[in-house]
């Protein structure tokens, strides 16, 4: 069976994702030998209209009940993404810490078996903030060496991150199925966590950073690109390790060029890059079965990947983020079993595209 991953094509990020539209797919609708429409409709109403033979048999719904793997195949891409993003985010809890207004604020991503990320942002340190946009300023100046790649982002993530790897639609449906859902789970969390923080963007702060695109109204902490460029890139990693650190890289050049662009501040970046890493730690482990977090990570040991703002400029920054292991480990191990059900037949179809 070829599926195709139509739900979401764009790969949009900071938008509802595409698979849970009320709107039907042409593809949907179709019938075997074109699109739906009322020609097709009226056509197919005459020539059954045309027939006298005698009315068949009525068969019993129970002979018919679909096998589970009969029943995973005629899901539609709609539906299908619908299950699979259900249990890949099952379990994770975005909570915050404290009362809204507080400063500073404090946020945890919490998953069972997983680890705890703590994200701590202070709204107070205003010499911290004049940095931030001060170095956004000075940036406008360096957009025209990215502004092609700074447009086609906004709603294309998945064709810089897979750039040199042996991947399409029509040779890897099941890994475009996968990557959907990556970045649903991705949009899904980054947005609780959003609401959480609402942190101003960076021209509501400052008009002189003058953005060249569509600023989103909605919060710039954490970076949704950064959180879903990191996430495909650490599932992708756990499949194709050969090519692993490339994609970190791309991944983290997609995250500045949200600065160059003028929409979000560097550290919404820091944010998103250890969220994204997370949550395809926890997409790998339940979907491929590999586990790809460091030893550090293991909850046993209380591990907390945090940003406090409060101790003054970060040690790190999103690009060197991209260029190290961050949070995952080298190379995965295969060392626990995919869950039962939806997402263990999306992983052993996702191999055996490979």
């Amino acid at each position: 069976m070829v599926v195709e991953n139509k739900s979401n094509k764009s790969n949009k990020s900071n938008k509802s994702n595409k698979s849970n539209k009320s709107e039907l797919d042409d593809d949907e609708l179709a019938s075997v030998g074109q699109s739906s429409s009322l020609m097709l409709s009226e056509a197919l109403q005459s020539a059954m209209l045309a027939f006298t033979a005698p009315r068949a048999a009525v068969t019993d719904p129970a002979t018919l009940r679909p096998t589970d793997e009969m029943a995973f195949n005629r899901l539609n891409d709609r539906h299908r993404m619908h299950l699979i993003t259900k249990a890949l985010t099952k379990g994770i809890e975005v909570s915050a810490l404290g009362a809204a207004a507080a400063s500073p604020r404090v946020a945890k991503v919490i998953c069972a078996g997983m680890p705890t990320l703590t994200l701590t942002l202070d709204l107070g340190t205003a010499a911290f903030w004049e940095k931030q946009v001060n170095d956004l300023v000075s940036q406008k100046w360096h957009r025209d060496d990215r502004m092609a790649e700074i447009v086609l982002q906004q709603t294309d993530l998945l064709s810089f991150i897979t750039l040199g790897l042996p991947v399409a639609h029509d040779t890897h449906p099941w890994l475009m199925v996968l990557l959907e859902a990556v970045q649903a789970v991705a949009f899904q969390v980054a947005t609780e966590l959003k609401v959480l923080f609402a942190l101003p963007r960076p021209y509501e702060v400052s008009p002189d950073v003058a953005p060249i695109i569509r600023t989103p109204a909605h919060s710039s902490f954490p970076s949704g690109h950064a959180t879903e460029s990191f996430a495909a890139a650490a599932v992708l990693g756990a499949l194709f390790p050969a090519r692993r650190d490339p994609m970190r890289r791309m991944a983290a050049r997609i995250a500045m060029n949200r600065c160059y662009a003028g929409v979000h501040y560097a550290v919404d970046h820091h944010a998103g890059a250890i969220l994204g890493d997370l949550l395809g730690g926890i997409v790998a482990r339940r979907v491929l079965g590999t586990d790809i977090l460091t030893p550090a990570t293991v909850p046993a040991i209380g591990f907390t990947a945090g940003i406090n703002l409060t101790a003054g400029p970060l040690s790190l920054d999103v690009e060197s983020y991209g260029m190290t292991n961050g949070i995952l480990a080298a190379t995965g191990t295969d060392s626990t079993d995919p869950a039962n059900g939806i997402l263990a037949k999306l992983g052993a179809r996702v191999r055996s595209e490979l």
